[in-house]
């Protein structure tokens, strides 16, 4: 039986990999499901989600539930403004919502932190990535892989950051 990933992903440069992560994820024996924020359409190929479930609003009253429940949970692309609302439990949009449900469920998750200088200066931040941390997620580098320590990323270099990243650096935390 097959293990079901959601894939979260969020309007940086790194969405646009969202499509090598599904491959990815069904190479490792899993069935990905995707989750994308409004910003990461923008980002994502219109082929990269032919062949995968993916759901960005909420459900209507009395419509099924639509996806299976998660064993694990990827978010690639983090933003600033994911980890700081899913660190302070807003759940305002379906996957915040969703992102606040499984990590209160206790279901394992990683997440991609992907921010600038400026906006990794806030205080928010770091408050968020430590709040997070305690709470199980595990925090990889975009641009090293390094599990727990997480860089900014420098300002014009988000193309090369996506081009040299690696789907089993996320995939091997499970």
């Amino acid at each position: 039986m097959s293990r079901v990933l959601y894939l979260f992903t969020c309007g940086a440069p790194l969405a646009a990999r969202i499509g090598d992560g599904i491959t990815a994820a069904r190479a490792a024996g899993w069935t990905p499901a995707v989750i994308p924020t409004e910003a990461s359409l923008a980002w994502i190929p219109d082929d990269a989600l032919a062949d995968v479930p993916h759901i960005s609003g909420h459900r209507q009253p009395g419509q099924e539930k639509r996806l299976p429940p998660a064993d694990a949970v990827a978010v690639v692309p983090m933003t600033f403004n994911t980890l700081t609302a899913w660190a302070t439990g807003r759940a305002d949009t379906y996957p915040l919502a969703t992102l606040c449900a499984r990590l209160g469920a206790g279901t394992p998750c990683v997440a991609v932190p992907f921010a600038k200088h400026d906006l990794a200066g806030h205080p928010a931040w770091t408050t968020s990535l430590d709040l997070l941390r305690r709470s199980g997620v595990v925090l990889v580098d975009p641009s090293t892989g390094t599990r727990d320590h997480v860089e900014s990323t420098p300002s014009g270099q988000g193309d090369a950051i996506t081009a040299a990243f690696r789907w089993d650096w996320v995939l091997d935390v499970f």
